[in-house]
């Protein structure tokens, strides 16, 4: 897998809580994707995803505390919802 079959949820600051950019993805490709994230002692990262932009994000994973590498069943979009009280970057990232 070279550098570009992945995206990083974008914001612009990752040491403070956040709600990241949607990544959108084409469910012609694969049916599952893989989530990584960075997640220092005392954060929590949600991974969220909904099949049109008329739906509500829903919850898909939940990591607090640990770095996490996870297949999950792939949608058109994702986004993060992170609590960041530990003040460290906090990163999350999508195969697309």
């Amino acid at each position: 897998m070279s550098a570009t079959n992945f995206k990083v949820f974008f914001t612009v600051d990752n040491t403070t809580s956040y709600t990241s950019s949607p990544i959108q993805r084409s469910l012609i490709q694969n049916r599952t994707v893989v989530f990584q994230a960075t997640i220092p002692t005392g954060d929590t990262v949600v991974l969220q995803a909904r099949l049109d932009p008329s739906l509500p994000f829903v919850d898909v994973l939940t990591a607090t505390d640990t770095n996490i590498l996870q297949e999950v069943v792939a949608a058109p979009e994702f986004r993060v919802v992170v609590t960041n009280t530990s003040t460290s970057s906090v990163i999350a990232a999508l195969t697309i």
